[in-house]
């Protein structure tokens, strides 16, 4: 009489790497995903300080006495570089426009703040750039 056959339980070796299979492709999506947060806080930081750097610039520059000479004639020009901790170089121009829209002892300041290099993204390394403009009494 043949010896009867016992019931083992257990996973097979198949078994087993199907499930390795499909846990590896789930952590790779989510080390994908940290990669793409990463990008992204890096993004939001370099953007935020581009734009708090163009608006010290804005603030100062609304304080200059109107009599000063920047705003009695059209002209550009730059500020020393401006490095923030973690946050990279960055290069700061103005430019003033005269009689804006017409209007006589009225400027239109414009302000850019651009990094020194391209900093890392979610959709590719690029330069940050932030530009804001204001308008100031002159004499």
């Amino acid at each position: 009489m043949p010896a009867p056959k016992k019931s083992q339980s257990g996973f097979t070796l198949v078994e087993l790497l199907v499930a390795v299979v499909i846990l590896a492709v789930g952590l790779l999506g989510l080390a994908q995903l940290q990669v793409s947060a990463i990008k992204a806080n890096s993004q939001s930081a370099t953007t935020t300080a581009a734009a708090a750097i163009a608006q010290r610039y804005i603030e100062r520059i609304t304080a200059m006495n109107p009599a000063d000479a920047m705003f009695n004639a059209d002209g550009t020009g730059t500020f020393p570089p401006v490095t923030v901790e973690g946050g990279g170089t960055y290069n700061v121009t103005w430019a003033v426009e005269t009689a804006y829209e017409s209007v006589t002892n009225l400027c239109k300041v414009t302000i850019v703040v651009e990094s020194t290099t391209d900093v890392m993204g979610v959709l590719g390394n690029k330069k940050r750039t932030a530009t804001m403009r204001t308008l100031k009494r002159a004499i």
